[in-house]
């Protein structure tokens, strides 16, 4: 899978999170993620707790966007098949749920893609103003089965719980 193309692409749906988190709506119908456990190779942030959270109308669109220009790209070998997603809340900022996943926590937990970023922003606000970080994970796995991995840590404003969105994508390669 094209991973920098992947994740450049990302990086504009952070920025997407940061300036339009207050206009939620649901996603496929869906109500607090299409999964109803954090995978078992994504180690849980500590604090935090599940939560009834949908995903931000701007990173829907932004994800529907990606799936299709995805599938649509003949230069790629790969197929979006699938993603999914969970939400949890923290009372951590966004800078600290961002610290705990580092490169070597996330390739210990078997996400071993060479070329995957890891976690970028997250700086602390003390003006009231909302902080954002943004997280990429990727492993290839059996079959040609590629797996990217997206952890977008969200606080609204200062003293507001920190919003986690894990959205998990899968690809095969294309026949």
């Amino acid at each position: 899978m094209k991973f920098k193309v992947m994740l450049l692409t990302a990086l504009v749906l952070a920025a997407l999170v940061v300036s339009g988190c207050g206009m939620a709506k649901n996603l496929m119908g869906q109500n607090s993620g299409t999964v109803s456990d954090l995978w078992a190779d994504v180690p849980p942030p500590p604090d935090a707790t599940k939560a009834n959270l949908d995903i931000p109308l701007p990173m829907q669109l932004a994800i529907q966007g990606f799936i299709q220009a995805a599938n649509a790209d003949n230069s790629s070998d790969t197929k979006l098949d699938k993603f999914d997603f969970i939400a949890f809340q923290s009372n951590q900022t966004a800078a600290q749920v961002a610290e705990f996943y580092t490169i070597e926590k996330m390739k210990a937990a078997g996400w071993n893609a060479d070329d995957a970023m890891g976690c970028a922003g997250g700086t602390d606000s003390s003006s009231g103003v909302g902080a954002a970080s943004f997280c990429a994970f990727a492993k290839k796995g059996d079959g040609g089965k590629d797996t990217v991995l997206m952890i977008i840590p969200y606080q609204e404003e200062t003293g507001k719980p920190t919003q986690i969105f894990f959205i998990r994508f899968e690809a095969t390669t294309k026949k």
